[in-house]
């Protein structure tokens, strides 16, 4: 016989837990828009990702004010906080990429192929992790099938790995006479380990999410 939060959540009614995962769901949703829209403004329209943003923090409000008036859910409450936290900081962290290109405008205005290439690998982490997130309203996750999206999200990152350490040595080479712009460096390798990093935050997501899977088994 089960026991345990998740069973007790069971017996006093789902609609708290229902609620989260859908409110979620909204959240990720709103994460993979954000990243369609970075790539097909080239991460160009500051106000239209903090436009997303603004979303998103609303949501996470609204789910921390869930959790706050929760007494028992499915999932265990710090869980599902940190996990709420961990999906806003992919939104959080294309909302700083869009910010520092903005900034270093000059040398930005047109994107290089390896940060198109490193966008891409995000935008498909981000995409891997709504489909993650989606599972959540299912009334049991599939360990199976949780590992096998947090696998391609795990790929993505790794792509994005290989993608910003050729970025890097090409800079280095590119960079590394006495009269380079330095200016242009900065901006260009702080902009590729924010893109890559969007990846970092989504494989963390990953792991979370395969961490409440684990408890259910």
């Amino acid at each position: 016989m089960n026991s345990g939060p998740g069973a007790l959540a069971r017996l006093f009614g789902a609609s708290h837990n229902d609620r989260f995962a859908n409110l979620l769901s909204q959240l990720a949703d709103i994460g993979v828009a954000c990243a369609a829209h970075f790539r097909t403004t080239n991460g160009q329209d500051v106000p239209g990702i903090v436009a997303y943003e603004r979303q998103a923090d609303k949501i996470v409000d609204e789910i921390h004010e869930l959790l706050d008036n929760s007494f028992i859910m499915r999932f265990d409450i710090p869980d599902a906080m940190k996990l709420t936290d961990e999906v806003d900081d992919v939104i959080d962290g294309m909302r700083q990429a869009a910010s520092h290109i903005d900034i270093y405008k000059p040398f930005l205005t047109t994107l290089r192929p390896e940060a198109m290439e490193l966008i891409v690998a995000g935008e498909r982490a981000i995409m891997a992790l709504r489909d993650l997130v989606r599972m959540l309203g299912e009334p049991r996750l599939s360990l199976q099938r949780v590992r096998d999206l947090a696998r391609a999200i795990n790929d993505a990152e790794s792509d994005a790995d290989k993608i910003m350490s050729r970025a890097e040595r090409g800079l280095v080479q590119e960079f590394s006479a006495s009269n380079a712009n330095r200016l242009e460096f900065i901006a260009l390798d702080k902009l590729y380990q924010m893109l890559e990093e969007m990846t970092d935050d989504a494989k963390r997501c990953g792991k979370l999410v395969v961490s409440l899977a684990r408890k259910e088994a």
